[in-house]
């Protein structure tokens, strides 16, 4: 099945938190969530997903 959301190698760098090499496939029909820590980079990674901030790399 082709996934409809495929994020490989997401890496965004700030001056004291990083996001490294963050990869996931979501294939249709199936629910997602992001669960963590606060500035575990839950809200950063969905940013980036959605273009809202720059990536450092990735796609």
């Amino acid at each position: 099945m082709e996934p409809i959301l495929e994020v490989k190698n997401l890496r965004k760098n700030y001056k004291d938190f990083s996001l490294k090499d963050i990869s996931f496939k979501l294939d249709r029909g199936y629910i997602m969530g992001f669960i963590g820590p606060n500035g575990a980079g839950k809200s950063t990674t969905i940013k980036l997903i959605m273009n809202l901030l720059k990536k450092d790399g990735g796609k």
